[in-house]
């Protein structure tokens, strides 16, 4: 009789194992997967989505550096008697021109018949405008092939100081320049070549060209 017995409770126990196994298939099917926990950002490192690249700064251009104003006011007083009146103009002219000649950005004004007096009030009520100031006078010595000589003096801005003084001297400029004939044309030449070089060295005297 144990004989039989052994083959049903075999059988018995093997039913038992399938069951149990059967059970615990069916918990974990049904039970839900948990989600991993997000890990927190390592500390110090920036994060690639929360990293922001800042945009270039776009620096205005820098203005140009302009040189300093160079501002003049050109003037001549009335010759002396025996003096053509066309020579104070002509001269003038000249001085200008030189002046414009070598200072391409110098602003220029100009005035004749002034006196002395007026060409210290106007260097007086200038901020920065220096005034040239010339008069033509007899040449007395006869030193000259002109018959005249022609003084400068340049009074400083604010003021009025001076800040130079001299005679304007007829320098043939270079190249093949004729002189005309002999006559009130040729002294005219003279006048204009005499306040070129008054222009020439006021420019040295304050140091605008070397």
């Amino acid at each position: 009789m144990r004989r039989n017995l052994m083959p049903v409770f075999a059988a018995s126990i093997c039913l038992l194992m399938l069951a149990v196994f059967a059970a615990s298939t069916s918990g974990q099917s049904g039970r839900k997967q948990k989600k991993a926990d997000p890990q927190p950002p390592v500390q110090g490192v920036n994060q690639p989505e929360a990293r922001t690249v800042p945009e270039p700064e776009v620096s205005p251009d820098k203005p140009k550096e302009k040189g300093p104003q160079r501002t003049v006011m050109v003037s001549t007083a009335m010759p002396d008697i025996g003096i053509s009146s066309y020579y104070p103009d002509t001269a003038r002219r000249g001085c200008i021109e030189e002046f414009r000649r070598a200072m391409h950005t110098i602003q220029i004004s100009e005035a004749r018949d002034q006196h002395r007096g007026d060409a210290i009030k106007v260097a007086k009520e200038s901020e920065q405008t220096y005034v040239v100031w010339m008069e033509f006078q007899v040449d007395q010595m006869g030193t000259s092939n002109t018959g005249f000589e022609l003084r400068y003096t340049v009074f400083e801005p604010k003021t009025a100081k001076v800040v130079g003084t001299g005679s304007g001297y007829p320098q043939q400029p270079a190249g093949p320049i004729s002189l005309p004939p002999i006559g009130s044309g040729r002294t005219d030449a003279y006048a204009d070549w005499a306040g070129r070089d008054v222009a020439r060295q006021v420019m040295k005297r304050l140091g605008w060209v070397m």
